[in-house]
């Protein structure tokens, strides 16, 4: 087969720095966390109740912003953007780039406070949020430079 011409491209993966966790996602979990304290401390009966569902609430969430901090990862490898997170359900999500219709940025007004947000990823059969992400803005434009926007 000598002579023939080999049409594929071979490239590397090349990862987003930008679509990262931000550690600032924390604080709406801990302010949560320290207003529902007084509720245990100085309620009775149900009041202490409420407050110890909240609290454990708020343990859980940042658990799962930790989680997330540690394992979420985006890159772009072959023409095809790949999205990983999540720990006990591990989620490995590929989209070819010309698949891709749009990418969108979702912010509540903590969010925006603290600088994160979630980047929505719409393709033409899979949509994926990825959360609590550090700047969504500048994410969403490497993802949309990465993939060829």
């Amino acid at each position: 087969m000598s002579g023939q011409q080999n049409d594929l491209k071979y490239t590397s993966a090349v990862a987003l720095d930008e679509v990262s966790v931000a550690p600032s996602a924390f604080f709406g979990s801990l302010l949560i966390f320290f207003i529902s304290i007084p509720f245990v401390v100085f309620g009775s009966g149900f009041v202490v109740m409420i407050g110890a569902v909240i609290i454990v609430l708020s343990l859980v969430d940042a658990a799962n912003i930790a989680t997330l901090m540690l394992t979420t990862s985006c890159l772009v490898d072959n023409g095809t953007l790949v999205i990983k997170y999540g720990m006990a359900r591990r989620l490995n999500i590929s989209i070819p780039a010309t698949a891709i219709r749009d990418v969108k940025i979702k912010q509540t007004w903590i969010g925006a406070k603290f600088k994160y947000g979630s980047v929505i990823i719409v393709g033409d059969d899979v949509g994926v949020m990825v959360q609590y992400i550090k700047n969504p803005l500048a994410a969403m434009e490497a993802i949309n430079k990465s993939i060829g926007r």
